[in-house]
């Protein structure tokens, strides 16, 4: 992403509002890699996110509403 970093959440936020508040992706994005790390019950979950897709409107069930302490990976 363009300006990397911790951002903090005062409402309800899903993948392609942090993915904006981040700057949006930079040229060498691999901007259908992102995952979203998460752990529940102190397990790591991984929800995978194609940002092509949704930006088509297409497969938006991917863009899920984010949690504290949700870490989202653009490789």
């Amino acid at each position: 992403v363009n300006k990397p970093g911790e951002y903090l959440a005062t409402r309800n936020m899903d993948v392609m509002q942090a993915l904006t508040m981040a700057g949006g992706l930079n040229p060498y994005a691999a901007e259908n890699k992102i995952k979203i790390l998460r752990r529940v019950n102190g397990e790591q979950k991984t929800f995978r996110f194609k940002y092509s897709r949704v930006e088509k409107g297409e497969d938006l069930e991917q863009n899920i509403i984010l949690q504290g302490g949700d870490v989202v990976v653009v490789p």
